[in-house]
């Protein structure tokens, strides 16, 4: 049985995320409403300890060439 750990993001972190998510949505012309999985890889890069916007960037990149 998998257990459920929920994370809870401090506001400046909230606002780092959503300053990277706006970034890369308007950088690759996309609807932030239509950015549900990357919002689910910066959250879960977050989890993994990544705090710096290059990072996150870097992680969405990645993901992107795994596409």
């Amino acid at each position: 049985m998998m257990q459920h750990f929920t994370t809870t993001i401090p506001p400046k972190d909230i606002a780092l995320l959503q300053t990277v998510l706006d970034a890369w949505c308007s950088q690759n012309n996309m609807l932030r409403s239509k950015a549900e999985n990357e919002a689910r890889i910066l959250i879960s890069e977050y989890k993994r300890g990544v705090r710096s916007q290059i990072g996150l960037v870097d992680a969405l990149v990645a993901a992107e060439k795994h596409q």
